[in-house]
């Protein structure tokens, strides 16, 4: 039995590590996210929502205040057509640049993002963009930010 976890754990490592299985990792992100947000899915994107929450230049600290951005935003209306991955990357030290140019977002980006995060940037039917900040765990996806459209 430890072998077997051993050895699902070192193909998980080396998976995770291959380009095409990230790339993989973020056109589902993209999808998912679009999927939650045109269904009005507001309580899987609050659990999926981590505290504290890049709201384009402002940070949510209340999970409370993160629920009433998913219900207000889905409550007007907004539908994600024809999703699409325009680019992701893993967070580096000027990725908070995408959201805004100031101490706080560099700070919130320094302190709260997680090594090895994702910038999601999903292109709509519209032509415009959303980012995502997309941090990857083991059994599931979790969004510490959002930005857009723009």
């Amino acid at each position: 039995m430890k072998r077997l976890i051993f050895i699902t754990t070192i193909a998980v490592i080396v998976l995770s590590s291959c380009a095409s299985f990230i790339h993989m990792q973020d056109v589902n992100s993209v999808s998912d996210f679009s999927i939650l947000i045109n269904k009005g899915r507001i309580d899987t994107l609050v659990k999926l929502s981590r505290v504290p929450f890049l709201l384009d230049q402002e940070i949510i600290v209340l999970p409370k205040d993160i629920g009433t951005f998913w219900t207000n935003i889905v409550h007007a209306g907004f539908k994600i057509t024809k999703p699409e991955l325009e680019q992701g990357e893993t967070v580096n030290k000027n990725s908070y640049l995408e959201f805004y140019n100031s101490m706080e977002v560099k700070t919130f980006f320094k302190k709260y993002v997680e090594k090895g995060a994702r910038i999601i940037r999903l292109k709509t039917g519209t032509g415009k963009s959303i980012l995502l900040i997309i941090e990857l765990k083991l059994f599931g996806r979790y969004i510490r930010g959002f930005k857009g459209p723009y």
